[in-house]
């Protein structure tokens, strides 16, 4: 469950700078994939995850971005997804 700093943080989320967005949205992306999303944690991601594709010009942009730095980026979170997957 995200604590209630990431609640806050989703309610002012297009006050924060780009990196500490973008560590959200991947704190979230990853609560996502490992099945961990839930209940309200599910709504503030959302406007995190709202928030930060505003980043990119395109919605094309913004999966390029998330195809090539995911796997990194939920490793570091200690997700490694199947085999399958990938």
């Amino acid at each position: 469950m995200l604590t209630t700093l990431v609640l806050a943080v989703a309610l002012n989320a297009a006050e924060l700078p780009y990196q500490d967005l973008e560590r959200y949205y991947w704190d979230c992306d990853t609560m996502f994939m490992k099945g961990e999303l839930g209940g309200q944690d599910t709504w503030s991601c959302l406007a995190v995850t709202d928030e930060f594709q505003k980043h990119f010009a395109t919605r094309d942009d913004f999966m390029i971005y998330w195809h090539e730095r995911r796997m990194q980026q939920w490793e570091s979170r200690g997700y490694y997804p199947p085999l399958d997957f990938i």
